[in-house]
């Protein structure tokens, strides 16, 4: 019982600590929301490249170039000397040449290369909706309510699992998480969405649908990353985060539930 409180413990200082920071990050926009967003997917990729890496060899450079892409590709400015098709035919050429000629293994060439592409598009494109949500009107608030109703879900799935989880829904794949954890993690997640009523233009059922979206996508994104992990023998993505573990287990959730959440907005403005 200690441990777990001093775990539940711990994860709540960092939650005190990182949300105002977080809001203060979103409410400036701009280029200094790109910039912490660029971050984020810098380390997120070279943490899923050192889980990768212990058994295959991807690119971690040109992998971190081709996140980048991915994140900022609606942004590139479209003009004869350079354009979005353009940069991503140069990416991916240098990472076949990197591969071919640089790389003295040959053995798992193709595996490699598309090691480092699925990196990409899973760290850079998932990551870009962020972005995308941004942009809408009342975006810094729908920003707010993507990220609070996915980590309220994470939260309140981890803490009714912790105390009242049983039956283990996933044992080969994520051995701790468990049904009423994640029945507890979509009930906070969606009643997290209500709880901005007062905030965003929105029908409470709506915002409840939203929240609901949100907690189910965002376990599936949690459960995607342990896949991950327990293919690579893996049990954190990093140690960068007290409580948490890497930049990466913070935000595998999201990585799943604002591209849908983006979607779901995008078809109701």
């Amino acid at each position: 019982m200690g441990e777990k409180f001093e775990k539940i413990k711990t994860r709540t200082f960092t939650i005190v600590i990182g949300v105002p920071f977080v809001l203060l990050v979103i409410h400036l926009g701009g280029v200094i929301f790109h910039s912490i967003i660029a971050l984020l997917a810098i380390i997120g990729t070279i943490e899923l490249w050192n889980i990768f890496k212990s058994k295959y060899n991807p690119s971690l450079i040109l992998g971190i170039a081709a996140s980048l892409f991915f994140l900022f590709r609606r942004t590139i400015p479209e003009t004869f000397f350079l354009n979005g098709n353009l940069l991503f035919t140069i990416i991916i050429l240098l990472i076949f040449i990197e591969h071919f000629l640089l790389k003295a293994n040959k053995k798992y060439m193709v595996i490699n290369i598309a090691t480092t592409i699925f990196i990409a598009i899973y760290i850079g494109h998932l990551l870009s909706f962020l972005i995308d949500i941004r942009s809408l009107t009342d975006g810094n608030l729908f920003i707010i309510f993507a990220l609070f109703t996915t980590w309220m879900s994470d939260t309140m799935a981890y803490i009714v699992g912790i105390n009242f989880g049983k039956k283990h829904i996933f044992p080969n794949i994520s051995p701790n998480k468990t049904l009423e954890g994640s029945i507890g993690g979509i009930l906070g997640g969606s009643i997290c969405g209500i709880a901005f009523y007062f905030l965003l233009p929105l029908h409470p059922l709506m915002l409840f649908t939203l929240g609901l979206i949100s907690a189910i996508c965002g376990q599936a994104g949690d459960l995607f990353e342990s896949i991950i992990k327990r293919n690579f023998d893996v049990k954190d993505s990093g140690k960068l985060i007290p409580g948490h573990g890497g930049v990466l287990d913070c935000m595998d959730s999201i990585l799943f539930s604002v591209p849908i959440l983006y979607f779901c907005l995008n078809y109701l403005s």
